[in-house]
């Protein structure tokens, strides 16, 4: 798993079409992303330009916890909080 992207809007490179879908699916859980990438390996983050910390950090768990779900293992956050 690698960081891309720029500014606000970043992607998480999963380095699989099949598990980016997958992870994909956090947008029915309320978040803005999508799949991006030559083969759809990429799950775009797209937060809103203003964003309270608390709403931030739903997010960030929702996602967290999305992909937990598909890849089975502990994804580290320490550094975000």
């Amino acid at each position: 798993m690698s960081a891309k992207g720029r500014g606000v809007m970043r992607g998480i490179d999963l380095k699989s079409g099949e598990i980016a879908g997958q992870v994909s699916t956090a947008f029915q859980r309320g978040l803005i992303v999508e799949t991006a990438g030559p083969n759809d390996e990429v799950v775009k983050c797209q937060p809103p330009l203003v964003i309270a910390e608390d709403q931030l950090n739903q997010g960030l768990d929702i996602l967290e916890h999305t992909i937990e779900s598909v890849i089975g293992s502990t994804v580290s956050t320490a550094s975000r909080r």
